[in-house]
């Protein structure tokens, strides 16, 4: 009898499950090809992609990644890590420590306009410091020097961007050999912080600072820099873009107007800097301030001071069907409410005694929406109206009444409307933002007593976020995003965009004012750049340092008696651009007639 030789079937072993090995492998397979898209994702926003809402978004996905890599690597290493502990934790924990120590000596992050990312650290000196100690061995200017202004000469800058508000400056010829005879630096001193730009009635120069938990309103002296007065009062506002008031001062006569990022509005005393009355503009009409700051520089026209506060959002309609239309005006000399636009609720005029910064809009909720450009006066179609751009849209104002004579619907991102309107001729009126709105160009007609508005082009190919663009010999020059370009009116198309010497056109959000067929800009990296508007390239003249790179440049310069005036949130300085320093300022004939003209009939500033 014979026997099988063949085994029984054996049963099929059960999976073995997975180790710590097989753990720490995938979370590095996984980990290796995440750092290998978010690479390649790198590279191709760099090199290929132009963000419609500008670089800003590319910053922002680059410090997400790198923050997310940063997290997982550390994970990796610590817990999923092939070395042994002997080797991770020697390594690891002394880098570890030492990322900590270096998060916990930033005093603070900062932003320019890009999202580019900055740090301030606590061993530096704080530009409050900074201040503080300039100020203890500062001179005070004396104000004898001020005397009492009757009128305004063409050359003065009694408002911002000019007296127009355009951006033309009035003055003798222009110093363009800057490689062989530099402009001269006249003085330079520590300044508080703020976006505040300069008005300027020989010697005075005004503008706003943040000065430790107070809003300042500051006079200087243009010759030397130094101090006449100031005026402080309790209010600190603070921002992604930082803290300090964002309006400049209006001189008028013998005042200053002063709008605070609270809606204080103050009239000074132009010689002594004492106040004449206070009012609180977002308290009176039950407001709260807005998401950046009350921005409005006061506008004067006739016995008013004019300031938009924008209106409240309604949350049931969509962007483009919001209001706005906030405009207000005071009386000049008393600061008793006058007239308001059909988008402000109704004030409270029994309130006499005004509280100042937070406290004025303590319990106010709600959302205002009054963007961040300026009311400014123009005449159209032969009509005498306010250009108000507010976060809405682009409307316009009777000045007399506040009435609303035409309206536009235009919002920018969370209503980030910011650059004044462009004003090419008596009909033609551009107006222009970031984040993918682009610019319209419009032409607006009066008659039989009513407005007609006619969209000329709309087009993405200028999107000015912060800067304001100029017009000259029959073409737009702005930055759009950041780098200069030239647009035609006529299309609303390029000429061209950027260039391949010295900065490249790539100024960042900077500012820029026309003088003597020139362009002088002023990049938000502190550089000021002499241009040469061409519509066929961009000409770089010349590129001077002016302010230091440590702080952002955001604020708008200006320029008297060939005097340029610059400041960032840090320092303030003072330089002499006159072809001719030594001779009597010479201011053309063309020039004072078109300042006389267009101040007759509005008496805008004087």
């Amino acid at each position: 009898m014979t026997h099988d030789s063949t085994n029984p079937p054996t049963e099929p072993h059960p999976a073995t499950p997975e180790g710590p090995s097989q753990e720490r492998s995938r979370f590095g397979v996984f980990l290796k090809w995440m750092l290998i898209v978010f690479l390649v994702m790198q590279l191709g926003m760099r090199l290929f992609w132009d963000p419609a809402v500008g670089v800003a978004v590319v910053n922002l996905i680059t410090y997400s990644q790198i923050a997310l890599s940063g997290l997982l690597i550390i994970l990796w290493w610590f817990c999923f890590s092939p070395l042994s502990r002997k080797v991770t934790l020697p390594i690891g924990l002394p880098l570890l420590i030492g990322l900590i120590i270096w998060l916990v000596s930033i005093r603070s992050p900062d932003f320019d306009g890009d999202m580019v990312l900055s740090f301030k650290y606590r061993w530096e000196k704080s530009p409050q410091e900074i201040l503080q100690e300039y100020q203890q061995t500062s001179e005070v200017a004396s104000t004898e020097k001020i005397e009492q202004v009757a009128q305004f000469s063409p050359e003065d800058v009694p408002a911002y961007r000019g007296i127009h508000r355009d951006g033309v400056v009035i003055g003798p010829e222009l110093r363009t050999d800057w490689e062989s005879n530099p402009p001269t630096e006249l003085w330079r001193h520590p300044i508080g912080g703020g976006y505040s730009s300069f008005s300027i009635v020989d010697p005075i120069v005004i503008t706003m600072e943040q000065r430790g938990k107070h809003e300042a309103v500051v006079s200087y002296d243009i010759e030397t820099g130094n101090e006449f007065w100031e005026h402080r009062y309790p209010a600190y506002f603070n921002a992604l873009g930082g803290p300090g008031p964002r309006s400049t001062p209006t001189i008028h006569q013998n005042a200053v107007y002063s709008f605070g990022c609270y809606g204080d509005l103050y009239c000074l005393d132009l010689k002594t800097g004492k106040p004449k009355w206070h009012v609180n503009v977002l308290q009176q009409f039950q407001l709260p301030t807005t998401t950046w700051g009350m921005t409005s520089s006061p506008l004067i026209h006739n016995d008013h001071v004019i300031v938009n506060i924008g209106g409240l959002k309604n949350p049931t309609k969509s962007a483009l069907e919001q209001q706005g239309n906030g405009l207000v005006a005071y009386k000049l000399d008393t600061g008793d409410f006058s007239w308001k636009s059909e988008g402000l609720p109704d004030p409270n005029l029994e309130l006499k005694e005004f509280k100042t910064g937070v406290d004025a809009v303590e319990g106010i909720h709600g959302v205002t929406i009054p963007g961040y450009s300026s009311p400014m006066l123009a005449e159209i179609s032969g009509q005498e109206v306010i250009l108000n751009f507010d976060g809405a849209g682009f409307r316009g104002n009777d000045p007399n009444t506040g009435k609303e004579l035409w309206s536009r619907p235009f919002v920018a991102g969370d209503y980030i409307n910011v650059v004044q309107p462009l004003v090419l001729d008596e009909n033609r009126v551009m107006f222009s933002a970031g984040y993918a709105a682009g610019s319209v160009l419009l032409e607006l007609k009066y008659s039989d007593n009513s407005w007609t508005q006619n969209e000329i082009w709309a087009s993405t190919q200028l999107r000015s976020k912060f800067s304001n663009p100029v017009y000259y010999n029959g073409y737009i020059y702005g930055l759009d995003e950041g780098i200069m370009v030239c647009l035609d009116p006529k299309t609303g198309k390029r000429k061209w965009k950027g260039g391949r010497t010295e900065l490249r056109g790539r100024y960042g959000h900077g500012q820029m004012l026309l003088w003597d067929d020139h362009i002088v800009l002023l990049t938000e990296k502190g550089d000021l750049v002499l241009i040469e508007p061409d519509p066929e390239r961009l000409i770089e003249a010349s590129v001077l340092k002016v302010l230091s790179e440590d702080a952002k440049t955001w604020n708008p310069l200006a320029i008297a008696y060939g005097k340029a005036l610059v400041r960032n949130a840090t320092e303030i300085a003072c330089y002499d651009l006159r072809a001719n320093p030594n001779e009597p300022s010479q201011t053309s004939e063309n020039e004072v007639a078109r300042t006389e003209n267009s101040e007759a009939g509005s008496q805008s500033e004087e």
